[in-house]
This record gives C-alpha cells, sequence and structure tokens, in this order.
C-alpha cells in the first residue's frame, strides 16, 4: 500500500465537495461498458484512455449511493493512549469487514491488549505503545489491517530484533530444518556450523515448536496465511536484542551426536536478513528498511514495469503495483511479446503490493479467452450498519490479447489487487501459479480509518471482495487458509535451497521449464480493440482532482 496517510485526509476533507459535482450512476441494463464508471466490462477501456483525471472521475461516481453516509477518518489524537485505543477498538468491531470471516473476538482482544497499553501510557514509553499495538494488529490475521507510523517505531524494532545469531534457518517440505546461512567470520562460522547442519532445538524447544512460538509482529509485509506466518517466523526466529544469546542444537552426517552451540547476537544493520528473503527471487533487505512502503521496491526494480527477454524468446514481465501509469508499459509490453510471437511469458508478481482492483481486471483481460467475474466489492454504510455492494467487475478478453501459456510467479508479498491477476489466472486456466508459497490472502478494500496519538495511522478494509455467488474470495479466514495457492508448488529442499542461496530465481527456473513443456502455443497478434469510448473531463472536477492527486484509496481499492 503505497498511498499516505495526508492524502487520504485532503481526499476525504473534499469528499462533500465532490459529492455535489458528481451526479449518481444511472442503471446500465446491460453488459456493456458503462460510461458511467460503475462497471468496467469493457475492462481496458478506462485504462485506454490514457487519461487518469477521467479515469478517477468515474471511479468516484460508485459511491454516490451511500454518499451521504461517509464519514471522515476518526480523529482520535487528543485522546489518551489508552482512550484512543478503546476507540480504536470499537471502530474495528463495527466496520471492520471480516469479523466473521476470520472469528475475531474484539472484547478478548482487547482485553488482551489494553493492559499493554496502558502500562506504557503510564510509563510515557512509545516504543512500549506502540510494540503494543503492533501485537494486537497482528493478532488479526490480515495483511491489511495495518499502522502506518509518522515518527518511526521509536526504536521498538532495532530493541527486538536488531541483533542477528549468524545463521538462518529454513524448513524443508519434509519437516526438517536445515541451517540455510552462516554469516562470514561469525561465532556460528567459527563453531563450524554449515549450510546443511539439520537443526533440532532452538534454545532448548523442539525446532519447529520453536520457530511457530515465535514473534512475527516485525514481519514486514504482514501475513494474513499460516505459511506466510510460519515464513516470517523462521526467518525472525534467529533475531533476538543486540548481546542476547541462543543455543542452537544441530546434527549432521559428520558428527556421530548432536551438538549445542551458544551464539551471541550481534548488530548486522539486518542485512543477515536479506539471505532468507530468497522467495523473492533476489535478496532483499526489506526488515532493515524505515519505510517499507517505499524503500523496499527500489531494491528490485528502479522500473514501473519490468520486461526482458528470456532464453527461447520467452518473456519476463513484472508488475509491482496496480497504480494508473503502469498500465502503457504493461500494454507496450504485451504488445511486444505478441508482436515477436513469444511462445510463453512469465508474469512475475511476487512483490506486487496492490492498488486499484479495475487495473488488475484489465491486466487479466489480456490472458483470458471468455469473459470473467472479478468481483463485487462491497463497504460499509454508517447510515445504515451494513455492507452495500458498490460496483461489480470482469476481465473481458481482448481482440488483441495473448493466447500462448503463462506461468505466474507469486509470493506472500503479492498482496491485495496483486492477488487478482492471479486468482483469476487460476479460476479460468488461462495461467499456471509457479511458486515457492502463495499470495499473501488480503483482498478486502482497504482505507485509512483512524488517527491516533504519536502520529500512527489505523488502516483495515471495511469492504469485501464478493465472488458471483456474493461468497467473500481470497481474504484468508479464522483458519489461516487463503489467498492463491501455487498450482505447481517448487519444491523447498536442500537442493533448491542451495541453488537460491547461490544466486539462482529457482522459481523462475522452474516457470521457464513449465513453459518449454507446453509446446508451441505461439500467439499471433490481432487487430486492435475498436470502439472505445472516449472520455471528457469534468473541469470542476479537474480543479479538486488537481489539489488532491489519486482517488485510488477512498474508492476503496487495495
Amino acid at each position: 500500500m503505497k498511498y499516505g496517510p495526508l492524502l487520504i485526509a485532503l481526499l476525504l476533507l473534499a469528499v462533500p465537495a465532490l459529492a455535489e459535482v458528481i451526479p449518481a450512476p444511472q442503471p446500465t441494463g446491460s453488459i456493456v461498458y458503462a460510461d458511467n464508471g460503475t462497471i468496467w466490462n469493457i475492462s481496458s477501456a478506462p485504462f485506454e484512455w490514457n487519461n487518469e483525471t477521467a479515469y478517477n472521475e468515474d471511479q468516484f461516481q460508485i459511491f454516490a449511493p451511500i454518499m451521504a453516509n461517509l464519514t471522515y477518518p476518526a480523529n482520535l489524537t487528543n485522546m489518551s493512549w489508552s482512550e484512543a485505543f478503546s476507540a480504536a477498538n470499537s471502530l474495528m468491531e463495527e466496520r471492520y469487514a471480516f469479523s466473521g470471516l476470520k472469528a475475531v473476538d474484539w472484547d478478548a482482544l482487547y482485553q488482551t491488549y489494553a493492559p499493554a497499553v496502558a502500562a506504557a501510557e503510564k510509563d510515557q514509553d512509545k516504543a512500549a505503545y506502540f510494540r503494543a499495538l503492533r501485537g494486537y494488529i497482528y493478532a488479526i490475521p490480515d495483511g491489511h489491517v495495518s499502522l502506518l507510523p509518522a515518527e518511526g517505531d521509536f526504536g521498538a524494532k532495532y530493541a527486538d530484533i536488531g541483533g542477528d545469531y549468524g545463521v538462518a534457518v529454513t524448513r524443508l517440505d519434509s519437516g526438517t530444518v536445515i541451517v540455510s546461512f552462516v554469516a562470514n567470520r561469525s561465532q556460528a562460522e567459527q563453531a563450524g556450523i554449515r549450510f546443511g547442519d539439520v537443526v533440532t532445538a532452538w534454545n532448548g524447544r523442539e525446532i519447529l515448536d520453536a520457530i511457530n512460538t515465535t514473534s512475527y509482529i516485525w514481519a514486514v509485509k504482514k501475513p494474513s496465511t499460516a505459511e506466510g506466518i510460519r515464513l516470517h517466523q523462521q526467518r525472525l526466529l534467529t533475531r533476538g536484542p543486540i548481546g542476547s544469546t541462543a543455543t542452537i542444537t544441530i546434527s549432521n552426517s559428520t558428527a556421530s551426536l548432536p551438538r549445542t552451540v551458544t551464539l551471541t547476537a550481534y548488530d548486522d544493520g539486518y542485512a543477515n536478513l536479506k539471505q532468507t528473503s530468497w522467495f523473492l527471487g533476489i535478496p532483499v533487505n526489506d526488515y532493515g528498511v524505515d519505510r517499507s512502503w517505499e524503500d523496499i521496491l527500489p531494491q528490485i526494480s528502479n522500473e514501473t514495469v519490468t520486461v526482458r527477454t528470456l532464453p527461447g524468446n520467452y518473456t519476463y514481465i513484472a508488475v509491482y503495483n496496480e497504480e494508473y501509469d503502469v498500465y502503457q508499459p504493461f500494454k507496450a509490453a504485451m504488445q511486444n511479446a505478441i508482436a515477436n510471437n513469444t511462445p510463453g511469458i512469465v508474469f512475475d508478481l511476487r512483490f506486487n503490493s496492490g492498488g486499484d482492483d479495475s487495473l488488475a481486471a484489465c491486466f487479466a483481460s489480456w490472458f483470458v479467452k471468455k469473459p470473467a467475474f472479478y468481483e463485487y466489492a462491497t463497504k460499509y454504510d454508517p447510515g445504515n450498519g451494513r455492507f452495500t455492494t458498490l460496483s461489480e467487475a470482469w476481465s473481458i478478453p481482448r481482440a488483441d490479447g495473448y493466447s500462448g501459456p503463462v506461468a505466474v510467479l507469486v509470493s506472500p508479498d503479492t498482496i491485495s489487487s496483486g492477488e487478482g491477476v492471479p486468482m483469476i489466472l487460476n479460476r479460468t486456466g488461462r495461467g499456471e501459479v509457479i511458486s515457492f508459497y502463495g499470495t499473501n490472502g488480503a483482498f478486502g478494500m482497504n482505507n485509512v480509518q483512524a488517527s491516533l496519538p504519536l502520529g500512527l495511522s489505523l488502516y483495515f478494509p471495511d469492504g469485501a471482495s464478493l465472488d458471483l455467488n456474493g461468497t467473500i474470495q481470497d481474504d484468508s479466514n479464522a483458519g489461516l487458509t487463503g489467498g492463491v495457492s501455487p498450482g505447481i508448488r517448487v519444491p523447498i529442499n536442500e537442493d533448491t535451497v542451495a541453488r537460491s542461496m547461490a544466486g539462482e530465481d529457482v522459481q523462475l527456473t522452474y516457470a521457464l521449464q513449465w513453459l518449454k513443456g507446453q509446446g508451441n502455443q505461439t500467439s499471433a497478434s490481432k487487430p486492435s480493440l475498436s470502439s472505445i469510448p472516449a472520455r471528457k473531463t469534468s473541469l470542476d472536477f479537474t480543479a479538486a482532482l488537481g489539489a488532491l492527486g489519486i482517488l485510488v484509496m477512498v474508492a476503496g481499492r487495495k
């Protein structure tokens, strides 16, 4: 999620004025493109305009049915810390879209964390306050429920996990946990710990139990599923306060008995955590940044869309979010791939942070061969206390689309509308998801909901994405299952871990192998989409939008 609290606040302040400018949508009575903006039945049309202001104008009309009932984000900044926490909990209980799906007991949750908030307030300990709120937020398995700090975490993260013990561990598909990384010149290396050593215990606790009980409140992209949680728990197992000690019990083929080694945590600037980000395809220092929503992506790419030709003339396309200006470079990449008769496309969404569902539906329209339902989108209506369905989206095949095989790469960092394309391609059989892990499982309509003391902004989804039957789709449930799972799971074994640690993008290797097995299903270039309606921009709306920028987040996008 890339949209800051100032932008959202400005936009919501403008709601009454915009409501006067934009008329309520009229029913279309058909399944063709509705120029009033409520349904993108020709799913590429709004992006073919290449006019973001006109698009946002139409998007905003979706909210006309409940516009009069929309409220500002709650301003809790003048309350005490405890009062603000109580008010935020009540707000979430009222408006959170997935209380039933995730079986959230709001009273129990409040009672669990209120004492820690009160103790932090008594001591005026900002780090303890932030840590308590973070614990509360992470007790709700939803990557969209988050705190955006204006002043950082007050040193809490560094105090908790600033130290590294010089090793990393990985749980293999077999259930065995091995040492997957040993830092150069570390105590672990000096003690003779090596890659592939089997880890049987951590601090005297059986290793799987130790992983499963590790706190993951500092996970960067908050996980929503059981496998996403376990991934971050194993990454964080080998972190601790600088100077703290831990014991690791290991065995290997050369030793007759297990042995236990004591390690001391040292300050590595979070560098060693880069070695555990191989699920993204490259080492990324995701934990070590101050502003995760904007400081991680530059480590992966400085491009809006990354495109390259792979051996065998296969095309690689990586998309990192669904924002309006992404469409044109994506379109160019698709057109070039089709013109070059590429025998297959690798669509990399492993670091896709989401954005606009309409654009995700549009991306999918380049691949589907028949109309595919994307979603009904709901939003909480404070006027009647219910979740109201406001919009409908489809992926409509393009005349100039691609009909060849598509391998989709995802990860637990594939979140929000970033999960939409794999969902559609998986559902229609037009793509094969090939990855170590599934997507995040956070697909609701996310918004800033409250401002808390110390410059904290509370985000949570007050709307859901529904399938054609009106059932919540993709978001994880109380059993921590959800998201889009790989149709082909790349095995996590000693070989694939070793190759990943050596710098190979193993998931890409598997994707290419699968594409080669699909034969020569090339896609010829076809006539371009015709009769795309032109749009003119309201002068009043343009003036309002010029001061505010993008509308995507208030429109309930992800």
